[in-house]
This record gives structure tokens, C-alpha cells and sequence, in this order.
């Protein structure tokens, strides 16, 4: 599984926003049953750790909802960089055609 976008050869030649764009790109190509998955999927990834900030009190709970705001990216963009790569393709040729 890739965990970054630098990681994909497709994406060399582009700047980290460009190559974000591109991810966008692709994601917004998934057909309604893909994006459906993704959302399941980062659901099952995320409630976990939602459900243990149950059992958090006090001021306790504020440092750990940062840390748990710092992490969401971590733990849902190689999920999004997997659903995305069957589209890659067609989003470079797009991100192309919109800027030159």
C-alpha cells in the first residue's frame, strides 16, 4: 500500500499541490458504488479510534483531539491513493489539459 503520493512514478514530474489536484481528479472520476466503498472503509478505519475517545474526560480530551486531528490524514489518504490509482491516468491527461 502507498502511503504518499511522492511514492507514485506518475506523479514525479508534479508539484505536491498539483499532484493533490490530480488525487482529487481521480477520486471525483469513482463511480458511486467506489466512493461508497471508500466512505465505508475509512468508517471502519476511523471508529475505533472515535470510540475510545469515549472514555476521555476532562481537559484530557483536548490534546488527544488534536493529536486525533493531525492523524485523520494519515490514517485516510492511503486509503483515497488506493481507490484513486485505477484513475491516475486519466486524471494526469486532464490536469494536462486544464493547464497548458
Amino acid at each position: 500500500m502507498i502511503f504518499r503520493l511522492s511514492k507514485l512514478a506518475e506523479l514525479d514530474d508534479f508539484a505536491l499541490r498539483d499532484k493533490q489536484r490530480i488525487k482529487a481528479l481521480a477520486l471525483a472520476q469513482l463511480s458511486a458504488s467506489h466512493k461508497i466503498l471508500l466512505n465505508i472503509a475509512k468508517l471502519l478505519l476511523l471508529t475505533p479510534l472515535f470510540m475510545a475517545l469515549a472514555f476521555i474526560e476532562g481537559w484530557l480530551l483536548l490534546p488527544v483531539l488534536l493529536v486525533c486531528g493531525l492523524a485523520y490524514p494519515l490514517l485516510t489518504v492511503p486509503l483515497e491513493i488506493q481507490f484513486a490509482r485505477p484513475h491516475m491516468h486519466h486524471a494526469i491527461s486532464e490536469f494536462r489539459k486544464k493547464h497548458s
